[in-house]
Order: C-alpha cells, then structure tokens, then sequence
C-alpha cells in the first residue's frame, strides 16, 4: 500500500482518507461532506484545466480544489499507485 495526497492520484483509482492535514475548520467542513479516515474516496474526473476535480465519496460527488487536496492524504491499493508512477 501506498500513501499519496489526494490530488496527486490517477483519476479513476480509488483509495481510503489515511488523514487530513488541514486547519480544523477546514477538516471539520470536510468531514461533514464526509472526508473521514477509513473512508473509501473514488477519483472521478477532472476540469478541462486540471482543477477542480471531482471526487466520490459516501455516494455523492463533490468538487475540489488541488491546494485542498493536496493535504489529504489516501492510502492506495499498491497496483493502482503502480500504476499511477
């Protein structure tokens, strides 16, 4: 297993929230859109520039920015980070 901020992953892999490194307003907003350690995060897509890109997680889409993303962090199945190198 591999661990890798979430704006660095490969859209369509998906990975588990390790932490966040966030201010606590920040990880507590998050967490109401359910940004939570152990939780399952599904990479979507991405703008046409590259961000925002578009997440699933607990079975809604939400939008982030990459300066958000790049503090969260996921653990990837070690084949999709392979894959991702």
């Amino acid at each position: 297993m591999n661990v890798l901020a979430l704006s660095d992953a490969k859209v369509g892999s998906t990975g588990v929230v390790e932490r966040i490194e966030l201010p606590d307003e920040v990880s507590d907003y998050l967490a109401h859109l359910g940004f939570l350690p152990g939780t399952k995060v599904e990479i979507l897509r991405h703008a046409p520039a590259g961000d925002p890109r578009v997440y699933r997680i607990d079975g809604i889409e939400v939008g982030l920015r990459n300066e958000t993303a790049r503090h969260i962090f996921l653990t990837l199945p070690s084949e999709t980070s392979e894959e991702a190198a």
